[in-house]
């Protein structure tokens, strides 16, 4: 990784450029250097509107715990944008044409405004972000995550027993091949999504989270496909509901379908943005920890054969998975809306200002973290951020971290033989952002018959 003394010019494009996040992954050189040298900086990037980057560790952290000061709506994603007026109207004309067939969705698009056609707890400031949260809080309690973990255990033991085919060498892409599956499957199973319709969810949340890549893209040189997507989102939730409504049961998917705010079923689009929160974050997010983390000890040897070492105290493996998701920080950034001027490190924030949290910055703080560039699996206090904090700190956290636990304490005894190929492609994106391809030669132990 990149340091400040190996940067020198900083560009306002370099933090937030889908372009150079595909080239290099997380721009911890900028990063860093702002740290160094204008830790809170109005940015104009190309095609962003301008922004204050706040790239320190105490600052997310005094913005993100005053949800009344500073907003998720209206914006809650730094995304690229159309700037010009025309450009604009030609372009909201192509989405309606797009979504022509799908009355219920048109209403929702006539109605969006600036906050599109997703409307989740990310999206949400209180009093809505406390009443949708509490409707699936029960789900994701500590109790709740622990019943899972035997599950858990069968579905990673199959993948791996995949992955060791006949205990021979061979190569795979670690991403596309394996670490999508493990949480993939726990969130389908969880939702009610058949078997036979994993693949759509994988193919649907790629396309949504990563439209930026053209790779991912359903259409590669077409932007606006994402739409498309959204459509296609909105049509299998709203046939699942359907379902649900009809023929409820003990699944996640019959939980949102029935849930009430204020004794009322959820609004059209705030129902299918909650199906969809669940289907992408619970699992975009781990699967690129997972694969990262799996690169960072492929990178760091000693780091490695440490873990691997031991891989049967459990308490050595929760302590990597915190380094791995560190390391990894798969959501590099939100955005908030000051609300009403505010001072933060004696620059004035205006009402109305935008400001983007950079968490692959703060969690590689110098004031926070020692030798931050270094990748320890013993890193301890790791106060890092990757699942944020205050009330929009990730509802999944626990179960993202007892996934990764159960898949590395699992995985790391079988393994025979691990390299890698070349080095990994990083997503074009800089929102959700990881790698894309890990190609690896492995050697695992085949699971003795019985």
């Amino acid at each position: 990784m990149a340091e400040a003394a190996r940067y020198d010019t900083f560009h306002d494009d370099d933090i937030i450029s889908p372009e150079r996040y595909g080239r290099v992954g997380h721009p911890h050189d900028a990063f860093a250097w702002l740290r160094a040298n204008d830790p809170l900086r109005f940015v104009e990037p190309t095609s962003f509107r301008p922004f204050w980057a706040v790239t320190k560790h105490a600052d997310v952290v005094e913005i993100e715990k005053q949800p009344e000061v500073f907003a998720s709506e209206p914006r809650p994603i730094l995304q690229p944008e159309v700037s010009q007026p025309e450009m604009r109207e030609e372009i909201i004309a192509q989405i309606f044409e797009r979504l022509s067939d799908s009355p219920k969705l048109l209403e929702v698009m006539a109605t969006a405004g600036e906050q599109g056609l997703i409307r989740s707890l990310v999206q949400m400031d209180p009093p809505d972000h406390t009443k949708y949260r509490a409707l699936v809080q029960p789900w994701f309690k500590p109790s709740n995550i622990k019943r899972l973990e035997d599950r858990l255990g069968a579905i990673i033991g199959e993948i791996l027993d995949d992955m060791a085919e006949d205990g021979g060498e061979h190569e795979l892409d670690f991403v596309q091949d394996i670490a999508v599956w493990p949480p993939l499957k726990l969130i389908a199973e969880l939702l009610g999504v058949p078997r036979e319709d994993e693949w759509r969810i994988l193919k649907l949340t790629n396309e949504l989270f990563a439209g930026e890549d053209p790779e991912m893209r359903r259409a590669g040189d077409d932007p606006l496909s994402v739409f498309e997507t959204i459509k296609d989102l909105y049509d299998y939730f709203t046939r699942l509901t359907e379902e649900r409504r009809a023929n409820p049961g003990e699944d996640l998917a019959s939980y949102i379908a029935n849930g009430r705010i204020d004794g009322e079923y959820l609004p059209y689009k705030e129902l299918i943005s909650y199906y969809i929160i669940v289907a992408t974050a619970g699992h975009e997010t781990t699967r690129t920890a997972i694969s990262g983390g799996l690169h960072a000890l492929l990178t760091h040897p000693e780091q490695f054969e440490a873990l691997r070492r031991g891989a049967d105290d459990e308490e050595t493996v929760k302590l990597a998975v915190e380094e791995m998701i560190r390391w990894t920080t798969p959501v590099a950034q939100f955005s908030r809306t000051a609300t009403q001027d505010y001072e933060l490190r004696g620059r004035k924030i205006a009402k109305g200002d935008t400001l983007g949290l950079f968490y692959a910055s703060a969690n590689f703080d110098e004031d926070v973290f020692e030798a931050p560039f270094e990748f320890r699996i013993d890193r301890k206090p790791n106060r890092h951020l990757a699942f944020g904090t205050g009330p929009h700190q990730c509802l999944g956290l626990l179960l993202a971290r007892l996934e990764m636990r159960i898949f590395f304490a699992q995985l790391l005894p079988r393994i025979r033989h691990m390299t890698l190929v070349r080095e990994p492609d990083h997503l074009r994106a800089s929102f959700v952002h990881g790698l894309k391809h890990l190609p690896i030669r492995v050697a695992l132990q085949p699971r003795a018959a019985g």
